[in-house]
């Protein structure tokens, strides 16, 4: 009753005030009329008993609270007296909001990007109900997990649909892939990987010189079914149609390649395309920016049932050791994934007896499944990208502690002007809290100001990256699809960061400004601060400055990393080498003979081309794709015990050395015989140094065994023969980042094997005039063949190390920057209002005599202490961030000196710039005039 008797109180507030001041009144007439009693004159009994009463106005206060909710009411007022505060004070306001913009947009920007990314689930109807599909094959007897596999073979996919019945529908999806697009007409706008694109330019992709491709997704039947997505024109795949399809081959064309590639024609329906030759009838269109399992929308999508059409010979439907496909599936009502989970592991055991003895799926596996998602694994498999999340989360977080600070000690400073009406409101009987939650008000309504003004420019500017990125790519990698507008999840997170950060960044000055004493207060000068404010002040500066340089300093030593994870002496030549790859046609007229006479053909037409030294077969040394083996030196097959070491090898030809311009540099080359090659094998120099530490390697021998997880199973047999060390080539840069795979073991390339390798052209000058007839070479010898090139310079671009440190590098030194601005801004900020504060004392020092010059350099020493503090700070914070990105710095080390010296004198000198300008403006007001200044 009491509540609903306040609620009431509300809107009758005119009648509550009457009875307030009766009641008031009763009380002062009953002291008046007790010391009338008492023998008091009338006057002075009235006057006594006002004293006595106290303040009246605090009273009714007290009153008021009692009878009224009086928290909304009081909230309301410190909102309208907040707007009118910032509002009076614009400049400094819009400062503000600029400052925290800037770190709650970072924030916000990250986190949209990371659940866009990272979080996004499947492009499905009711997605909270699709799950991934793996296994983990179990390690002995042990419950322990080893090998997590995402990929099953078909056999192994229909097994699980037809006897788990957790799911109301499994589906199937193989990878993208680029098939030949024929019997299409006028291309439209195509856009393709040579064409400059600016992904081509920042990662360089393999060219298609000589036939269009289209990306394409092959799914089994029920795929849109069991993703609940119809088609927007025409119709889907249905379950049961393999007979139907059979009779009449059909695909279906993604409504981004329809307006794209034929610019909206409404006569696709029906249309006739190839695709790797075989005749396909376009029977639907999926929707707009339709992904389904995957990030980018393919041009087409084909059944399972008519995959031995584009692919003749691969015969993989009925292979259960051909792991294509990955699996998805719609849970069923009322089942939990432990429920699917478990049931699946038992159909998963019964399937590792059904496989090859000698297959890793013949032990014994446990079923995984996790929400869906487009990523093959669980983001926790992705050990180096989860740190890699952690650490850019933790810079945005740094970014944003930098803004705060900035913004409260430009409060800190403002509310040394404050102090007067703070202490007027004290002495008038305002409570300490009540002027803290004032002052806090404020700062949340200007973090809600920047939260709102973040989260447009945020989206906005994601939604430009976006658009960007998806033109940028070319069309036979299909169109990059990211959702990036704000739901509720991000508009909570905004409106919570924008909250805890006016916290942040007002609390201190608020407990601050409210802790004078009444007293000091109305005596204190405006232009004079407390030692205890300057020190607040000092240590926000301070932490500007640190983090800042350390942010600045870690990007500096990533963007060295790249630079010289692209200069560094790679051990060959790369500016003159060009690399071709070939993608042959399937089907038996494309037999292994076939393509060995093709392969000399265009072997033949590229030696002759003006301008080409010489060509070879192999991989490049940052084209990937090396295996490992086991090597042992006693002449018994390697085994655990007698292992000497684990080394990368690779296969070519005998003048693979001089296209590349590797020096030998011990012993011979492999000779150029015809039929079976030598039994002999050239090694790098830290190959043999680690086999042969301190000796001549020529001579001696070794024996190999497949070993390691780049090994597969079609590779050449290894086993067996012992081969003589003939030589020993000068070390190339290696592909992954810690270089360890340029410790290489040289073998004699097989005639017969020519066509699984690239070719390597060395050119007389830049390789770009020889790609350009690469296409018009191919067309004449076979135009159902698709070439790939890209040189081995831009090869350099697309390495683990160079990629790692690029991304690291951009990402760190964009914090980096960003942070060097706002604390600039804190720093210019907070010297120019202290400056203007300081005016008067200026004035008194300049008219007793000091000159312009001391009183310069004295407040630029007291402007400039702070930030040297916080200079010493910062490089002890960047000493401990450098150590975390070790793993990704390339060919530096965790103390790099030009960056630590260099950065921090760039900072302060702009430091010093920032303080000196407002400083200078001090010094050139007249001292009367500085004198009247209040």
């Amino acid at each position: 009753m009491a509540r609903l008797s306040r609620f009431r109180a509300i809107f009758g507030r005119e009648k509550l005030t009457r009875e307030h001041e009766e009641e008031l009144q009763f009380h002062l007439s009953m002291r008046e009329r007790l010391n009338v009693d008492q023998g008091v004159t009338p006057g002075e009994a009235r006057r006594d008993a006002k004293l006595r009463f106290g303040n009246a106005s605090l009273w009714r206060e007290r009153m008021s609270e009692i009878d009224l909710m009086m928290l909304p009411e009081t909230v309301l007022q410190d909102l309208r007296y907040g707007v009118r505060m910032l509002w009076r004070n614009a400049g400094s306001t819009l400062v503000a909001v600029l400052a925290l913009g800037i770190g709650i947009g970072v924030n916000t920007a990250a986190f949209t990007a990371y659940k866009a990314f990272f979080k996004r689930s499947l492009d499905a109807r009711d997605s909270g109900r699709m799950v991934n599909l793996a296994v983990s094959l179990q390690s002995g007897a042990s419950d322990k997990s080893g090998d997590f596999q995402a990929s099953f073979s078909i056999p192994d996919y229909e097994a699980y649909r037809d006897q788990v019945h957790s799911f109301s529908g499994l589906i199937a999806t193989s990878i993208p892939q680029n098939l030949t697009l024929t019997g299409t007409g006028e291309i439209l706008g195509r856009r393709s990987s040579s064409d400059g694109s600016l992904v081509s330019r920042l990662v360089p992709l393999p060219s298609i010189e000589n036939v269009e491709t289209a990306s394409t997704f092959i799914v089994s039947e029920n795929y849109f079914s069991v993703l609940g997505v119809g088609a927007l024109f025409g119709r889907t795949f249905a379950p049961g149609d393999s007979s139907r399809l059979a009779a009449s081959p059909s695909a279906l064309i993604s409504e981004n390649y329809w307006q794209k590639r034929f610019g909206g024609d409404p006569a696709i329906l029906g249309k006739t395309v190839r695709l790797n030759g075989a005749a396909f009838t376009i029977v639907g269109i999926t929707p707009h920016n339709f992904v389904g399992t995957s990030v980018a929308t393919p041009d087409f999508w084909l059944p399972l049932s008519l995959e031995p059409l584009v692919h003749p010979d691969a015969n993989w439907l009925r292979n259960r050791e051909n792991l294509c496909c990955r699996v998805y599936g719609r849970l069923a009502p009322d089942t939990s994934i432990g429920q699917a989970q478990a049931e699946m592991t038992l159909v998963a055991n019964h399937l590792s007896t059904l496989h090859a003895p000698s297959s890793d799926l013949r032990k014994s596996t446990k079923a995984v499944i996790w929400p869906g998602s487009p990523f093959p694994y669980p983001l926790k498999q992705y050990g180096d990208l989860e740190y890699a999340i952690l650490l850019i989360m933790v810079g945005v977080g740094m970014v944003l502690v930098i803004a705060c600070a900035n913004v409260a000690s430009l409060q800190l400073a403002r509310a040394t002007s404050r102090q007067h009406e703070l202490g007027m409101r004290l002495s008038l009987g305002a409570s300490r809290l009540r002027i803290i939650r004032q002052l806090l008000t404020e700062s949340a309504l200007l973090g809600l100001v920047a939260g709102a003004v973040a989260l447009l420019l945020s989206w906005a500017f994601l939604q430009t990256i976006v658009v960007v990125i998806a033109d940028a790519f070319p069309e036979e990698y299909g169109t990059f699809i990211f959702h990036v507008t704000p739901d509720l999840g991000i508009f909570a997170y905004v409106f919570c960061l924008s909250l805890l950060a006016g916290v942040l960044f007002g609390l201190a000055p608020a407990l601050e400004s409210s802790g004078t004493a009444v007293s000091a207060a109305l005596k204190a000068s405006a232009g004079t601060g407390k030692v205890r404010s300057r020190r607040m002040r000092d240590l926000l500066m301070v932490a500007q400055v640190s983090v800042s340089l350390a942010l600045l300093i870690a990007g500096s030593m990533l963007i060295r990393s790249a630079i010289r994870a692209v200069e560094t002496d790679t051990g060959y030549d790369t500016k003159h080498l060009l690399s071709l790859e070939l993608r042959f046609p399937d089907g038996e007229r494309y037999n292994a003979e076939r393509r060995a006479t093709l392969l000399r053909a265009l072997r033949a037409r590229l030696s002759s081309l003006p301008g080409v030294l010489s060509i070879t077969s192999a991989r490049a040394p940052d084209g990937g794709g090396f295996r490992t083996a086991a090597i042992s030196v006693n002449g018994e097959p390697p085994s655990p015990q007698n292992t000497q070491a684990i080394l990368y090898y690779t296969y070519i030809q005998p003048n693979y050395f001089q296209t590349l311009s590797i020096p030998l540099v011990f012993g011979r080359g492999f000779e150029g015989q015809a039929g079976q090659p030598e039994n002999a094998v050239i090694l790098s120099e830290s190959a043999a140094q680690l086999l042969w530490p301190g000796r001549n390697p020529i001579g001696r021998r070794l024996r190999m065994a497949p070993g390691g997880q780049f090994h597969m199973k079609d590779d050449a047999n290894l086993s067996g023969p012992v081969y003589d060390v003939i030589g020993v080539a000068r070390d190339t840069r290696g592909y992954l980042l810690n270089g360890s795979d340029s410790e290489q073991i040289y073998l004699p390339m097989p005639e017969n094997r020519l066509q699984d390798f690239p070719i390597l052209i060395r050119t007389q000058a830049a390789p770009a005039q020889i790609m350009n007839a690469i296409g018009p070479i191919i067309l004449s010898i076979d135009p159902n063949l698709v070439a790939y090139t890209i040189t081995l310079e831009e090869m350099l671009r697309t390495t683990e190390s160079f990629f790692a440190s690029s991304i690291s590098a951009t990402i760190a030194s964009s914090i980096g920057i960003l942070g060097l601005l706002l604390a600039l801004m804190g720093i210019y900020g907070t010297v120019s209002y202290l400056v203007v504060l300081r005016t008067r004392e200026v004035g008194i020092r300049m008219a007793l005599g000091a000159r312009k010059r001391d009183v310069l350099i004295q407040m630029l020493r007291e402007s400039t202490r702070p930030v040297v503090v916080g200079l010493i700070v910062g490089v002890c914070l960047a000493l401990g961030t450098t150590y975390l990105l070790r793993g990704v710095l390339y060919g530096l080390n965790t103390i790099d000196g030009i960056s630590f010296v260099t950065v921090s004198i760039l900072f302060l000198a702009i430091a010093l710039l920032a303080a000196y300008l407002p400083s200078r403006r001090a010094t050139r007001v007249e001292p009367m005039v500085a004198l009247r200044y209040e």
